[in-house]
């Protein structure tokens, strides 16, 4: 019995369960199609219209960034808001 909890708790830290979706306030994330580029983390989003975007993070620095109306990148800046600091957090830590 021992030796089948060992093993479970062995499996979980190895193979943790991720949300491939996840919920930060007003917009959903796609974590199953996060993509490195240029030195960042681009994941699919939706807002709360159901209208699609990206937000990405640049681990280095912690820095958040989003697109707006046309899919145009805004300025890299520090996480402003209690969702941008998680989001950020989970996709430094998470992938």
């Amino acid at each position: 019995m021992k030796r089948l909890l060992y093993l479970a708790a062995i499996l979980s830290i190895t193979c943790p369960v991720k949300a491939q979706v996840r919920n930060y306030g007003p917009l959903i994330l796609n974590f199953s199609q996060a993509k490195q580029m240029e030195g960042s983390i681009v994941v699919p989003a939706k807002n709360s219209k159901g209208q699609p975007l990206y937000v990405a993070a640049f681990c280095e620095e912690r820095l958040f960034n989003f697109t707006g109306a046309e899919f145009e990148w805004n300025e890299w800046s520090k996480p402003a808001t209690v969702h941008e600091s998680k989001i950020v957090a989970d996709i430094c830590n998470q992938i």
